[in-house]
């Protein structure tokens, strides 16, 4: 009995103390529990940190939102904006129809000069008299048929007979008035092309180009100015003088520094036009022109006055000046043969319009 109570006790406190481990047990399992809690929320700590660095070097929320909202105000107002367009169309058809007429004879005329420049002797007397004719054809038509507005006054730097002049009225004149000069630009140049060789060289007749493009450049942009005078100031006695006059110094101040860079390429063409023929290059010698085959690479005809470059390259003399004048390397090569190019040596005429 003694054994069996012992046994008992055993027993019992093997009872027990399997009972008292079984919590140290719970608590083992509730600490890993709290150990993947803890891991599940630093876990979501960091994946909320590098989302948060993600976002940082890239655009602002804020600055997406007012994005987003712009583009929707666009797409909303896209169609209110094409009819108000379309309105604006409708109601100057006519002037719209009368620039994109002149837009296209002053590209025509221009691409068709271009071609008979690079023709050099062998442009056509007959094109360039049809180009003149086009040209003073179109101008006539156009100052014949608006004759009550008396528009060729702009290009005497007086005031149009029009009874208002608003912003669209303004953009009218000075684009006719534009269209004009460029027509005469490219007249006058149509009759350097047309000198025989004998009166002028086809090597200098680029400089040429380039006097009468300057100084149509400068011209064009004086003729708007007494237009946007008139037009700051108005012909309400009720404006602002004080605004008028401010605006009016302002424009001054920006046009003056235009005005002043167009008086420079005047000056710099009329310098290169009194100076000598610029020197490309070196006489070549018969043996050159024998290592070379006796054929120009740009003419593919036999040399006429042949010239070296420093690439050692040959060519003949009119064939080069009129590579370089549209150049700056050697047309074989590549290599660098002129330090400036100049623009407008090949019977080309600017294209921008001047409004102001």
């Amino acid at each position: 009995m003694p054994a069996s109570r012992e046994e008992g006790g055993g027993r019992g406190e093997g009872g027990a103390y399997h009972h008292h481990r079984q919590p140290h047990h719970h608590f083992h399992h509730g600490s890993h529990r709290g150990g993947s809690l803890l891991q599940h929320v630093g876990g979501d700590h960091r994946s909320h940190s590098e989302e948060a660095g993600d976002e940082q070097p890239g655009t602002p929320a804020p600055a997406l939102s007012e994005l987003k909202a712009v583009i929707c105000w666009l797409q909303k107002g896209l169609p209110f904006i094409l009819i108000l367009l379309a309105k604006l169309c409708f109601q100057h058809k006519l002037g719209i129809a009368v620039c994109i007429g002149m837009a296209s004879t002053f590209a025509y005329a221009n691409s068709t000069l271009r071609e008979q420049v690079s023709l050099k002797e062998k442009r056509s007397v007959l094109v360039i008299l049809w180009i003149l004719a086009f040209l003073a054809g179109n101008t006539l038509y156009v100052l014949y048929t608006f004759s009550s507005q008396q528009l060729y006054n702009s290009l005497i730097f007086l005031k149009p007979n029009l009874e208002t002049l608003d912003f669209f009225d303004l953009l009218w004149i000075v684009g006719i008035a534009d269209f004009v000069l460029k027509y005469i630009t490219i007249a006058l140049k149509c009759l350097v092309v047309a000198l025989p060789k004998i009166i002028l060289a086809v090597k200098s007749k680029g400089k040429f180009y380039l006097v009468i493009e300057e100084v149509s450049q400068l011209f064009r942009s004086l003729v708007p100015i007494q237009l946007w005078y008139k037009y700051i100031m108005g012909d309400d006695s009720s404006n602002s003088y004080f605004l008028g006059g401010v605006l009016i110094v302002l424009y001054s101040l920006c046009k003056s520094f235009d005005i002043c860079g167009r008086v420079g390429g005047v000056r710099k063409a009329l310098k290169l036009l009194c100076t000598s023929q610029q020197n490309y290059g070196v006489r070549a010698t018969g043996q050159q022109c024998t290592e070379a085959g006796d054929i120009c690479a740009i003419c593919q005809a036999e040399f006429r006055e042949p010239l070296v470059l420093m690439c050692q390259h040959v060519f003949c003399e009119e064939c080069l000046c009129l590579w370089l004048d549209r150049e700056r390397t050697c047309p074989l090569c590549r290599s660098v043969a002129v330090d400036t190019l100049r623009c407008w040596k090949d019977g080309a005429t600017s294209a921008h319009f001047q409004v102001y």
